[in-house]
């Protein structure tokens, strides 16, 4: 996938990377569960070339924010230790830590943690950094097996220009931020145009994006396409996506003076679930299941919320950077005019949701036990802040952790995709991933939407009578799971 000229002139990326002096190695813990094995020494230190920022003055009160150190230093001389479980990320590591000795630790993901834990509390061979992923960044946020950026060096003035919610998902209680993500999944709505144009009416995603825009248009329009197909297909494959994306926007507190407490968005999304339920408007599949897949993939339902790693899955979407097709004149002289071919009609587009949010991501944390604090920190600037390394992977799919680099991307015609209809999908999901908001308490959010779902079968059939006798019930259940009196 070549780099194309108008992304050039954003930002010159070297294409010839320095070979590394240090030779990587890696590994797979799968034969010892603690993680204990022989470790390679190094031949020497590695001195970053990155000045460590001492200012704190960006904006956050400094008797909040953990200060950073004035110096940050390796203890020891031995090569870094990443844990991972991408495959991929090696390659990575490859390409762009070229000055660093280091080790990768590959683990299954089914093991991953478990794995990763023991490593840190019993473990030989002690990660200094770990990747993580969307699901256990919460947890590994408030664990005391992880350090918060600053003990490596960095200061909050250097994420100006990442995505704020990136940072908000991994900052603890003490407002220290414990992640810094490499890798970002903000969602939209794709939808099958063939199944829009028959049963909407339309296949324009300047007139599907107003079905979408609210959760009340949405339950029109699943009504239409019910209606329209006889009952044949639905607009979604199920209803656990909108529980994802209607809670992605809730910011208010689920706990007031030690009491749990509902809002008119509990009332919304039992209402919205209930319908969507007792009409049939989705189908009754797991999410993600090889059912469910099918089911979207195949045209059984009309549109899913979804990232474009997830869609790469799902419907085979194939994430790109093409070059415009130029023209010469009749003397050989370039014509940098874009080409005004009508983009083949192709099976899917995409629309912003109703609620901005994502469904992964992937996250680098430095580990209790890292003992070469100034080189992990320098890893991290390198993969989340350097403009050359994330416009390399910009251009080959990736959607970074940058905003400048992401709305260049959504501004360049080199980033229309074939698959998209030729839509830029970054024209639709930079603008989202600005938007995401955090959850002020993750844990008590996880909890307070896992209880109404739990409830919500028996409010379908009937067991439980009204909203009120739900909501009654809700706060005895979330009281005690939060153990509240």
């Amino acid at each position: 996938m070549k780099a194309g000229k108008l992304l050039a002139s954003i930002l010159v990326v070297s294409t010839a990377l320095p070979m590394c002096a240090c030779k990587p190695s890696s590994s797979k813990e799968t034969d010892d569960p603690t993680g204990k094995s022989s470790e390679k020494k190094s031949t020497g230190t590695v001195t970053s070339d990155t000045e460590v920022p001492t200012d704190t003055s960006d904006g956050t009160d400094p008797s909040v924010t953990p200060s950073v150190p004035i110096s940050v230093s390796d203890e020891s001389a031995d090569p870094l230790v990443i844990y991972g479980y991408d495959k991929d990320f090696e390659q990575v590591l490859a390409d762009y830590l070229t000055d660093i000795e280091y080790e990768y630790v590959y683990i299954e993901r089914s093991s991953y943690e478990k794995e990763l834990n023991n490593a840190i509390v019993l473990g030989e061979k002690k990660p200094d950094l770990f990747m993580m992923d969307a699901d256990g960044l919460e947890a590994w946020t408030k664990s005391e097996n992880s350090l918060g950026v600053e003990q490596a060096g960095i200061s909050r003035a250097e994420l100006s220009d990442q995505f704020r919610y990136t940072y908000d998902a991994a900052t603890n209680n003490e407002n220290s931020i414990k992640a810094l993500a490499f890798e970002l999944q903000p969602t939209a709505v794709f939808y099958n145009r063939t199944e829009a144009e028959q049963f909407l009416g339309t296949a324009d995603p300047s007139k599907i994006a107003p079905m979408v825009s609210s959760w009340d248009a949405l339950l029109e329009y699943g009504r239409e396409v019910s209606m329209n197909s006889e009952g044949a297909k639905k607009l979604l494959a199920d209803r656990t996506q909108i529980s994802n994306v209607f809670w992605a926007g809730h910011t208010d507190s689920w706990v007031e003076d030690g009491t749990v407490k509902t809002d008119d968005d509990f009332d919304k999304y039992v209402t919205l679930q209930s319908t969507l339920y007792h009409e049939t408007l989705t189908m009754d599949l797991a999410m993600g299941s090889a059912e469910w897949q099918q089911a979207v993939s195949g045209g059984q339902c009309v549109l899913f919320f979804s990232s474009l790693k997830t869609a790469s899955d799902v419907i085979g979407y194939v994430p790109g950077h093409n070059e415009v097709e130029e023209t010469t004149t009749e003397t050989g002289s370039e014509d940098t005019t874009e080409s005004t071919t009508t983009p083949p009609e192709t099976g899917w587009s995409i629309v912003p949701s109703a609620t901005p949010s994502f469904d992964g991501g992937m996250w680098l944390m430095v580990a209790s036990t890292c003992d070469r604090k100034e080189t992990a920190g320098k890893v991290l600037r390198t993969l989340t802040t350097d403009q050359s390394v994330l416009t390399e992977l910009a251009v080959k799919g990736q959607f970074v952790n940058s905003m400048s680099i992401m709305e260049k991307c959504a501004a360049d015609p080199n980033f229309t995709s074939d698959f998209l209809n030729g839509q830029n999908p970054y024209t639709i999901l930079v603008p989202e991933a600005k938007k995401i908001v955090i959850a002020k308490d993750i844990t008590t959010q996880k909890y307070a939407v896992a209880e109404i779902d739990k409830l919500l079968p028996a409010y379908y059939d009937g067991e439980i009578e009204t909203l009120e006798e739900l909501k009654e019930l809700f706060t005895v259940g979330l009281s005690e799971l939060l153990g509240l009196s």
